[in-house]
């Protein structure tokens, strides 16, 4: 059975024209695509609320608009995935701060987990994920991330096991369930 796997993609409008992020990954059974913007180190003194609205746009209404644009593609089966982070969980906010970053990943969860509401009787299962603290130029390639490689391996997994029975379920890449 085809499966789909959709995380954030869209065209973005910037400086006037629009533009594609780049694929992370293709094979015949999974297409993973992400993209996102955070501005993390964002305290209350200093917020920037075009900026905050552009996070939301990206990391919350572009993954929205997606899976809305390609719904009639989707047969029972498949599977749509929202890249989140733990960021955006509201019980495991420790830290405070990163304002549009964690809100915008608050309200993709949101969707994610209505969504699984709402595609479940069509066969449809969601999962939100979170790809682990990882080495990239957004967490300044902490050396207490794990590779990219270590992540996508967690994340396919989470996906091979994601069904009708756990859809709407927030993850972590290494199989530990986040809290909201």
């Amino acid at each position: 059975m085809p499966v789909a796997v959709l995380l954030p993609l869209l065209a973005v409008q910037e400086n006037g024209r629009r533009t594609q992020p780049a694929q992370a990954r293709n094979s015949s059974r999974h297409r993973i695509r992400d993209f996102g913007v955070g501005l993390l180190a964002v305290l209350v003194d200093n917020l920037d609320f075009d900026s905050i609205r552009r996070q939301f746009e990206v990391n919350a209404i572009a993954p929205l608009r997606l899976t809305q644009a390609l719904l009639n593609n989707l047969k029972s089966g498949a599977k749509v995935v929202m890249m989140t982070s733990r960021m955006g969980s509201i019980d495991d906010n420790t830290s405070g701060g990163s304002y549009g970053y964690r809100m915008s990943k608050v309200a993709l969860s949101m969707a994610g987990k209505s969504l699984s509401h709402d595609l479940k009787s069509k066969g449809i299962a969601v999962a939100i994920l979170h790809p682990g603290l990882v080495k990239t130029r957004m967490t300044g390639f902490t050396d207490s991330g794990i590779t990219t490689t270590q992540s996508v391996k967690g994340l396919l997994t989470r996906i091979d096991q994601l069904n009708l029975q756990n859809t709407g379920t927030f993850w972590h890449s290494n199989g530990e369930i986040l809290p909201w």
